[in-house]
């Protein structure tokens, strides 16, 4: 909008100036030298104020390219992080093979709040003005995704901190391994349920985002490369 403002004012002025050199001529004011002066004069002023305009122009559209590719970079590094935070958990839930392990042997477990890893989808709308529109539809996916396999963690640590370790506790069976057909009655059907329920929902989670995650990172890398293909952007260790 900036750009068509400085070139309408031109526009004007030019034509302001045009028509005050022509109608002084026509009125005998103004001799035919004194006319090819002003119009020099007038072009030198033309020449000058278009060589600052596209230098100006040309600073703002490499700065505003450099903000972009920031934009792009930094989307990639969050993403990059949510795989490893993803491959912590799945790496603490691995050792337990089975639902009831997961359920009733897997303890709570301790992981940051990743409060940061999330998108700033503001920098990356210009995205909507490119054959890739939809990448960022899918980026909010992957982010909700995310943060619901962290609310399935927070929900199951809550649970089994609060519920289901008070009743371990209370049959004496803190550090062995709980198993076998009478789990049942041993905690009743609800803390059964909800054991094994929250416990499989959190894996679900885990497994989805292992899988996606890397692919959104891929997918956003490859738009990024084809958007700007002399720069660099964050990879994963087997990405050039």
């Amino acid at each position: 909008m900036r750009t068509n403002l400085n070139k309408a004012t031109y526009t004007v002025i030019v034509l302001a100036a045009i028509t005050l050199i022509g109608g002084a001529f026509y009125l005998d004011k103004l001799e035919l030298k004194d006319i090819g002066t002003g119009l020099l004069a007038l072009l030198g002023t033309l020449l000058g104020a278009t060589l600052a305009f596209r230098l100006n122009e040309d600073k703002e559209s490499k700065k505003e390219q450099a903000v972009r590719r920031s934009a792009l970079n930094r989307a990639l590094f969050i993403l990059a992080r949510q795989k490893n935070a993803v491959a912590l958990i799945a790496r603490e839930m691995e050792p337990f093979k089975t639902p009831i392990e997961r359920a009733f042997n897997f303890p709570a477990a301790k992981v940051p709040p990743y409060q940061d890893l999330v998108h700033r989808f503001e920098e990356l709308e210009f995205l909507l003005n490119t054959p890739d529109v939809n990448v960022i539809m899918r980026l909010t996916v992957e982010q909700e995704r995310f943060h619901q396999m962290l609310e399935s963690l927070r929900t199951r640590n809550e649970f089994y901190v609060h519920e289901l370790q008070p009743e371990i506790a209370r049959h004496s069976l803190n550090g062995k391994e709980i198993s076998g057909a009478s789990i049942v009655q041993l905690f009743g059907e609800r803390l059964f349920g909800t054991a094994m329920h929250s416990s499989e929902i959190l894996r679900h989670h885990v497994e989805s985002s292992l899988k996606s995650i890397p692919e959104m990172h891929e997918e956003l890398r490859a738009v990024a490369k084809r958007l700007y293909p002399d720069s660099k952007f964050v990879g994963f260790a087997s990405e050039d």
